[in-house]
């Protein structure tokens, strides 16, 4: 994350009148921009000043004197962020305020008093792969903002439908900074939330600061894969071509909402007691490119499934398989976020840029300094 040290920190009388809680976290910050993982800014004379107290370590004096001279760099990384944290001093208690595109969270000093606060932001999704995903998506949108930072975090899995009470425990903890992503699992624009992300709003405490909760607009993690990489999965496949190809058919609109991984049945949609669903795919299955190809028009025009063995045979799209995040994350770790960039398609980027955009905010970094 990007922590901001106001000049108000040090800038009443000399380094003797500085409480013991402005040392200290003087010093955790320290470390943690020393290991690389977090950003720590502030104006050249306020570095410079924390760089002469003799209460902070001599390892500390050294870090803070690096960035002394590295200062001027350091404000083009607030043009990357629309989220940071400010410490200020006198500051009672945080407070979170906006500033033209940007939400400021300021801090005393005493909120690093803890180490634990200091360690790489937990990002927390459904499992790992989902983690690593966002990583990525977050280190391609450096790429395509022209940033030459990194991004830093800790990857957790919170194991599908449990996801909710890994995140409730780190938020009560009140130790890390987590960022919490899942799935909708929406079928159309105003349907149901599922269970993992109904779960986390009902135990989500909007107040803490420390922690955020991202649910997704589309259906799940596989609906951000771009078309480009879904080739590139299954090379010769002719079964996984032809449901590329009908997926590509397919508006943006209704694509957020396919199942990727096993494919869209319209039993699913007819069995839906929702009726906004209903009337999303009323609207937009006619316009499916071949549509009648794969679909008996009986069921879609009575809106009931006439298969004689109970399973739907009207198929929507077809699925990639359920390995289809895990061989994505695969293709992902052999090649660099600068190869990514190029390749993800123009219509995904904003989809990218918005997820990765709070992905930056909670895990932006620099490299380790090595003093």
């Amino acid at each position: 994350m990007l922590i901001l040290i106001d000049s108000s920190v040090v800038d009443k009388g000399d380094e003797n009148t500085w409480d013991d809680e402005t040392v200290v976290a003087l010093e955790n910050l320290a470390t943690a921009r020393r290991e690389g993982k977090h950003i720590v800014m502030a104006k050249r004379e306020t570095f410079e000043k924390i760089a002469q107290c003799s209460r902070l370590s001599e390892f500390s004096r050294k870090i803070y004197n690096k960035l002394y001279h590295e200062s001027t760099q350091l404000y083009s990384y607030l043009s990357a962020v629309t989220k940071y944290i400010e410490i200020v001093n006198p500051c009672y208690e945080p407070e979170v305020l906006s500033d033209s595109d940007k939400e400021i969270i300021k801090v005393p000093p005493r909120f690093f008093n803890d180490s634990e606060l200091v360690q790489k932001t937990i990002l927390l999704g459904e499992n790992l792969d989902d983690a690593v995903f966002y990583e990525t998506i977050a280190k391609v949108c450096l790429r395509w903002k022209k940033i030459n930072a990194q991004i830093v975090c800790e990857h957790r899995g919170g194991g599908g439908h449990t996801t909710s009470n890994e995140y409730s425990n780190i938020q009560q903890a009140k130790q890390r900074f987590c960022l919490c992503i899942v799935d909708s699992d929406k079928i159309a624009p105003n349907g149901n939330l599922g269970s993992t992300a109904s779960s986390l709003l009902k135990s989500d405490d909007p107040t803490c600061i420390k922690t955020q909760i991202l649910i997704l607009d589309c259906r799940e993690s596989e609906n951000l894969i771009p078309n480009s990489i879904l080739s590139k999965l299954y090379p010769g496949n002719q079964e996984k071509l032809e449901a590329l190809n009908i997926i590509e058919s397919i508006s943006l609109e209704v694509r957020y909402f396919l199942d990727i991984k096993k494919g869209t049945y319209l039993k699913k949609i007819i069995d839906e007691r929702n009726s906004q669903i209903k009337k999303f795919w009323s609207v937009k299955i006619p316009q499916i490119l071949n549509i009648s190809d794969r679909i008996n028009n009986s069921c879609q025009a009575n809106w009931q499934c006439s298969s004689n063995s109970g399973e739907c045979q009207c198929k929507i799209s077809l699925g990639f398989g359920d390995k289809t995040l895990s061989k994505t994350v695969e293709y992902l770790k052999d090649n660099t976020p600068n190869e990514i960039a190029r390749i993800v398609d123009p219509s995904k980027h904003s989809d990218w840029e918005q997820i990765g955009q709070v992905v930056i905010n909670w895990c932006i970094a620099e490299s380790p300094i090595r003093a």
